[in-house]
């Protein structure tokens, strides 16, 4: 099984060229002949006799002076004595006489990733910004077929920092087919995965690597990430377990209750909170939120109530405790006053994106559709890369069935800014279907619905796309799913009755 390094030091990458072979002394015979020098050096080195196979090889280029492969291997045995000059400048004159030459190439494209990381012209006139560039054109031709693993390895890092998602993954791919274990080549796939828009496939590859590396703590919480980006709420607080389990000294309570109340399990998230909260002796203002939040999903208003006065007093300044403030009111059906809370929110931070996002479901809800527009148009033209924005007032207009053209546009670039995002896919299905475009709403919506299999919205969604198309056991299924799932619909009784419809028409068949 092959060993992979990753190296960022220009010494470390440089070591990575192929030791000599231990040949004998080839036979006098052969002495006028480069091929003799060119083994003689090999045996020189193997010997370690540097000085003497350098003079070798430069009497083997004597007598072939063009010769392509002693050039390389000049520059193979500069490089193994950490001399990158020397290395760089053998390596470029072979690829003058063969700009193919996989060795040379190999040389090049090593020494130029290293310092890529570095940042520094390694000789005089040199611009390092090229150095990224020049790295991945050597390395792509020194690939070939190569079982190099150290060679993949660093030219999918480089392919990857280029944002070439879709060749990084490639150059990945075999590293970690090889390495499973190999938790950092891992993390490199997934993330060329994931900026390829396979963020499936991303987790698929941690989730493999993290069977035989179990214990990877980076791993982990790189997985958490994966998880919440597809709301898998449920696989992310056990990765959040599985992580502290790894390294006991990192505190991840914040995201483990977070992830908990996202499944439905607030009770489980609350007790989490206590106890974080019991053992410290200072009060901790995003555990405090959190546990009031909890306090608020499992209804438990008095508690939360409790909590968001405590830290009130310990955090004055800090807006969460407004935050539990409004949300209670909601809770409560205190509707007008929950609205005037984040109306007031809003004002008071007026740089937090959340407030706003729900600030405007609230006036959706409240029936004031034109002040719901503008609080998102305002916060989009002050940050027009708020995907989020973007995919609120998206689908707002989706689901009000109005300006349908513009609410694909805005969905549009909200996935620009976020490829794969589930809720986006919904959001952008959803507007093709209310637009009557049956076939552009397929693969939006069933990808969502695929990625978030609890989302009774969603699920909902996909029920009316599978009815539309007569595929009424698909309709029956996905309502089912919408039913058993989140709870996030306001209209239960309806999917109830196209669920009733749905079946009915399956039995005239």
């Amino acid at each position: 099984m092959r060993s992979v390094v990753a190296c960022v030091l220009v010494s470390a990458v440089l070591a990575l060229a192929p030791a000599p072979l231990g040949a004998q002394t080839p036979a006098p015979a052969a002495a006028g002949d480069a091929a003799y020098y060119f083994l003689l050096a090999r045996h020189l080195e193997g010997r370690d006799k540097v000085e003497e196979a350098i003079a070798a090889l430069q009497q083997a280029l004597t007598l072939a002076p063009e010769s392509a492969e002693v050039r390389a291997e000049l520059a193979g045995l500069y490089a193994r004595q950490d001399r990158p000059i020397d290395a760089l400048e053998a390596a470029e004159e072979a690829l003058k006489r063969d700009p193919n030459n996989r060795e040379a190439n190999r040389i090049v494209g090593m020494i130029f990733g290293a310092l890529a990381d570095l940042k520094k012209p390694l000789r005089p006139g040199d611009d390092p910004a090229q150095y990224q560039a020049r790295a991945i054109a050597a390395l792509e031709k020194a690939r070939g077929d190569s079982s190099d693993l150290n060679l993949l390895l660093t030219l999918g890092r480089l392919q990857l920092r280029a944002g070439q998602h879709a060749k990084a993954a490639v150059s990945l791919r075999r590293v970690v087919e090889e390495q499973p274990q190999f938790t950092e080549g891992a993390m490199l796939l997934s993330a060329a995965q994931e900026g390829s828009g396979a963020i499936g496939d991303a987790t698929a590859t941690l989730e493999v690597t993290l069977a035989a590396n179990p214990s990877s703590f980076r791993g982990l919480v790189r997985l958490t990430e994966l998880y919440e980006r597809q709301r898998r709420w449920k696989d992310a607080a056990a990765a959040y377990a599985r992580a502290e389990k790894a390294n006991p000294r990192a505190d991840l309570t914040s995201g483990r209750a977070a992830a908990l109340m996202n499944s439905g399990a607030p009770v489980e998230a609350r007790d989490l909170l206590v106890a974080s909260i019991a053992k410290r002796k200072t009060p901790d203002a995003a555990l405090l939120y959190l546990l009031a939040e909890s306090q608020r999903q499992a209804k438990d208003f008095d508690g939360a109530a409790a909590t968001a006065q405590t830290l009130r007093q310990a955090f004055p300044d800090d807006p969460r405790g407004l935050v539990i403030d409004a949300q209670l009111k909601l809770a409560r059906g205190q509707k007008d006053e929950a609205v005037a809370a984040f109306g007031d929110l809003v004002k008071r931070v007026p740089d937090e994106p959340n407030f706003v996002y729900q600030y405007a479901q609230l006036l959706e809800d409240a029936g004031r559709r034109a002040e719901a527009e503008r609080a998102l148009r305002e916060l989009i033209a002050r940050a027009p890369g708020d995907a989020n924005a973007l995919n609120s007032l998206g689908y707002m207009f989706a689901d009000r069935g109005e300006r349908l053209d513009e609410a694909v546009a805005l969905l549009e670039r909200a996935l620009t800014l976020e490829p794969g995002n589930p809720s986006f896919l919904d959001s952008l299905g959803w507007a093709f279907f209310r637009q009557g475009n049956v076939a552009e709403a397929e693969k939006p919506l069933a990808e969502a619905a695929a990625l978030l299999p609890g989302s009774s919205v969603v699920q909902d969604h996909l029920g009316d796309l599978r009815y539309k198309q007569a595929r009424y056991d698909e309709a029956v299924s996905a309502w089912e799913r919408a039913l058993a799932g989140d709870g996030e619909v306001r209209h239960r009784a309806e999917i109830e009755k196209k669920l009733r419809e749905a079946r009915s028409r399956l039995q005239k068949k």
